[in-house]
């Protein structure tokens, strides 16, 4: 049996940051399988035991996941994952830019991709693995990251405005409009995305639908009795069809389908959670 637990970063890492999450426990001799769809988080994850495997679509065959992966965004449904053995996992989940702000790192470069974190990061990885190895605890490990990543911050407190946009996309479950954004950036609508683009990785107008949909997918996963025509109208679908639509270009199939996919995995429905289900963990 497995247990996840999330919490959020604290205020001076909030704009680089969104939440930390560790999973633990064992899984029996039958693995559990996780389908995944397009999903907006860029995730740094550290496995202290048994090591979850990527299944290929469409494929039987899977590959173990590197011990510290770095994962990027995704904008659509690829590689799942195959769960079994003893889980210890650690994961920070990064707001849409923060990745790139602390690490430099062009996200275009990781979009759709998942790698091993000595390739992408270098030589801060192993020293980070073996001190969070050591301990534990989901708070002491939190508090051993979070002192870290506070010493590689530069000018903390200079604002960036394509940061601070993509960063409301995301709070806002993917409900603002690229022209809004781009003019309280002070960037024309051009600039304004080539820099989001390079900072997220994910142009800003797919970025928002795949924002969205995994708002809604979330919301359905925490209400499962309400209803898909509800849970629409309440993300800004046009209608139940155009949340259909996405759904199928996101998942490559329809809403109920790929909802009965999750129904035996609750541990892994974090992989969707957003800030209303952070606020209420």
């Amino acid at each position: 049996m497995l247990q996840t637990k999330m919490a959020p970063s604290s205020a001076v890492l909030r704009p680089y940051v969104w939440a930390y999450g560790m999973t633990t426990g064992k899984v029996g001799s039958v693995p559990l399988v996780i389908s995944l769809p397009a999903r907006p988080k860029q995730l740094l994850t550290f496995s202290f035991e048994d090591t979850y495997r990527i299944r290929r679509p469409d494929s039987d065959h899977s590959d173990a996941s590197p011990r510290v992966a770095v994962v990027g965004p995704q904008t659509h449904a690829g590689a799942g994952l195959s769960v079994c053995g003893s889980i210890n996992n650690f994961t920070i989940h990064f707001q849409p830019s923060g990745f790139n702000r602390l690490f430099g790192i062009p996200m275009t470069e990781l979009t759709d991709a998942a790698y091993d974190a000595y390739a992408v990061i270098g030589p801060q990885i192993p020293s980070f693995e073996h001190q969070l190895g050591d301990v534990p605890g989901f708070g002491e490990r939190i508090k051993l990251v979070e002192e870290r990543l506070i010493r590689m911050l530069v000018c903390p407190n200079t604002p960036d405005q394509v940061a601070i946009a993509a960063n409301n996309l995301f709070a806002s479950n993917g409900i603002h409009s690229v022209s809004a954004m781009a003019a309280e950036s002070g960037l024309s609508p051009r600039q304004f995305e080539r820099r989001f683009l390079a900072q997220v990785g994910v142009p800003p107008k797919l970025y928002a639908r795949i924002i969205r949909f995994n708002a809604a997918l979330d919301h359905k996963l925490r209400l499962p009795c309400r209803a898909w025509t509800q849970i629409a109208n309440d993300h800004d679908f046009y209608d139940q069809m155009h949340l259909v639509h996405d759904c199928r270009a996101f998942t490559g199939e329809s809403p109920s389908r790929f909802l009965a996919h999750l129904a035996g995995v609750p541990e892994f429905h974090t992989f969707f959670a957003t800030e209303n289900r952070l606020r209420h963990q």
